[in-house]
């Protein structure tokens, strides 16, 4: 089962980075750069606090920014214990993902494990909070999550797979963060108030 997995994300991965110009690196080393440590989502978190309607979101935003780094690097990672994708390629017999990094000049392979995606969890669920503050952007905030999650995969970082399931990772926990559905899904739920002069025999 494992070893079938293994062969799925490295042929995905193949899939998934066809094309590797000098410009695409610099913009994906970038994007990956900005989802570092939750960085782009912490930083508009800040900026929320400006706005005192938007504090006690913004506080949502933070809090899934850190159960998802700490679930992923302080519980699943050394559980899993899954090698990078650079160290499985080179013992699978592709040395030439070794040949080329350093003439790309990506970043240096983190000493992390693989599985799951820090960035990915940290991302999505950012992704899924900020939502609830600005729905009228939430368009730009899946395209912004998207990308950083695709830029790990390009990187060589990641597997696919790591980066999906993380994705869902950080996804439930925003949603256990802000408490299941969006308060306007609500509104339909809630009794209707009575006609004005009606009265409620005991």
């Amino acid at each position: 089962m494992l070893h079938t997995l293994q062969s799925v994300d490295l042929a995905l991965l193949d899939l998934l980075t066809p094309w590797e110009p000098v410009w695409l690196d610099a913009a994906m080393i970038w994007i990956s750069s900005s989802g570092g440590a939750g960085a782009v989502w912490l930083i508009l978190a800040v900026v929320s606090f400006l706005r005192p309607r938007h504090r006690a979101a913004a506080w949502r935003v933070m809090l899934t920014v850190f159960l998802a780094y700490l679930m992923v690097d302080g519980v699943i990672k050394p559980l899993i214990a899954r090698s990078r994708p650079a160290f499985a390629q080179a013992t699978a017999g592709k040395p030439e993902l070794q040949a080329t990094a350093p003439q790309r000049e990506l970043p240096p392979m983190p000493r992390s494990f693989s599985f799951p995606s820090g960035h990915a969890a940290s991302t999505f669920g950012a992704a899924v909070a900020v939502s609830r503050m600005w729905p009228q952007t939430r368009g730009v905030w899946w395209t912004v999550a998207v990308l950083i999650g695709y830029s790990r995969i390009y990187l060589g970082h990641h597997y696919p797979l790591d980066v999906l399931a993380d994705g869902l990772l950080g996804v439930a926990i925003a949603f256990w963060v802000l408490g299941g559905r969006h308060p306007a899904t609500y509104s339909s739920t809630l009794p209707k108030p009575l006609p004005a002069g009606v009265l409620i025999r005991p």
